[in-house]
């Protein structure tokens, strides 16, 4: 009977050290996972001619020391333009 606790007929505690792990609050640093690796299609930059109505998502180039609006990712030129 040592370390098994039944919550049956008595009240279970309460407070955040009690709360099951999927419902426990984290904080916002903590929600971050790496870098954002996708764009909102209706964000990307006129110049890569995307249809607005196609989808939701367009690829977000990893543009190195260039900026990122002056780039234009493989994905885009091989689906989009050459519909490959």
């Amino acid at each position: 009977f040592g370390s098994s606790h039944s919550w049956r007929g008595r009240q279970q505690p309460t407070g955040p050290q009690y709360a099951p792990a999927h419902r426990q609050q984290s904080s916002p640093k903590a929600m971050a996972r790496g870098t954002i690796k996708h764009l909102k299609r209706m964000f990307a930059p006129r110049h890569w001619m995307l249809d607005k109505l196609k989808g939701r998502w367009a690829p977000k180039p990893s543009a190195g020391p260039h900026k990122l609006r002056e780039c234009l990712p493989l994905i885009v030129m091989l689906r989009e333009r050459l519909k490959y």
